[in-house]
């Protein structure tokens, strides 16, 4: 859960998906959840980003959309950005973009994010 100066939150979409989900991965072999999300927020937007930048937010298992009949398990972390950044999507991203309280709804959105990080974010509370 990636938020900016102007609440804005950060959503990304894979190559050859329709829908919007946040940026992160699979845990490989050894990893913990925070050190994931690290490198994966390395390879794909190209953010360095420390791990006393994130604040655990919690977790929460659903459907996923990319894999049918599996379920998927997000620890969600929360970044705080002071300013406004310019993402370029890469690896197996195509397509980077920030939401706001007035278009969210105009996304397809994965279930983890629409179910978890869109309630905890619209409610500005952050505490879960």
């Amino acid at each position: 859960m990636i938020v900016d100066a102007d609440n804005r939150l950060l959503v990304v979409r894979k190559k050859g998906s329709s829908y919007f989900m946040m940026p992160g991965g699979k845990i490989e072999k050894g990893e913990l959840s925070s050190q994931a999300l690290i490198r994966e927020l390395k390879e794909e937007l190209d953010l360095d980003i420390l791990s006393r930048d994130l604040e655990y937010m919690g977790f929460h298992e659903t459907e996923a959309v990319n894999e049918a009949d599996t379920l998927v398990r997000g620890d969600v972390f929360r970044i705080e950005f002071k300013e406004k950044l310019v993402i370029i999507p890469q690896a197996e991203l195509e397509e980077a973009t920030w939401l706001t309280v007035d278009n969210y709804k105009t996304y397809k959105l994965a279930h983890l994010i629409e179910e978890f990080t869109v309630p905890i974010w619209l409610a500005g509370t952050f505490e879960y």
